[in-house]
């Protein structure tokens, strides 16, 4: 016996698939969606990052028109087309990429932000996004390690400092003049 059921799916994702937090730092995302809610004046932008659907949202509000540019530019519109009234047509910007740096929310032992914790994104454009890349990956953190001192008598460690490891041969301070 053959089973046919008429479904409609439209405005469902699956069960499991929704959102989803990032690790903080230097992230690109493809803009899969938006969602205008005019209740609370609040647009909501749907991206995907390796495979991780998340969503920022913006308030339409006069004061936070410059975070709302920040997103437009880093997505590609020219901020000289960004002035005065328009109708800016978002779901033009379907598939397009934007450049951010992501604080992720404190996650409780549900996995959801705590109260009052939220994830912030800082919308840069591609150039300064790749320059951040650059000098995050030119960095030498194994230049340093963290020495932790030896325990008091009241069994407490102190607090750790950082030294520069020694090179063989070479005076400890050398580093500074490199």
């Amino acid at each position: 016996m053959s089973v046919t059921i008429e479904l409609d799916f439209t405005g469902h994702t699956p069960a499991g698939a929704g959102l989803g937090y990032l690790d903080t730092g230097l992230h690109t995302a493809q803009i899969v969606e938006f969602r205008h809610y005019e209740e609370s004046n609040r647009l909501y932008c749907y991206m995907l990052t390796n495979g991780i659907r998340h969503r920022d949202s913006f308030s339409l509000s006069e004061k936070a028109m410059p975070f709302l540019m920040g997103f437009l530019v880093s997505a590609g519109v020219p901020e000289t087309k960004l002035s005065g009234k328009i109708k800016f047509p978002f779901d033009k910007l379907n598939g397009k990429t934007v450049h951010f740096n992501y604080t992720a929310p404190q996650l409780g032992a549900n996995g959801q932000p705590v109260e009052g914790s939220y994830p912030d994104y800082r919308y840069v454009n591609e150039q300064y996004y790749t320059q951040m890349k650059k000098a995050l990956s030119s960095s030498a953190p194994t230049d340093f390690k963290v020495e932790e001192t030896p325990a008091t008598a009241n069994g407490s460690n102190g607090t750790p400092i950082v030294a520069a490891k020694e090179e063989a041969g070479g005076d400890e301070f050398e580093f500074l003049m490199s």
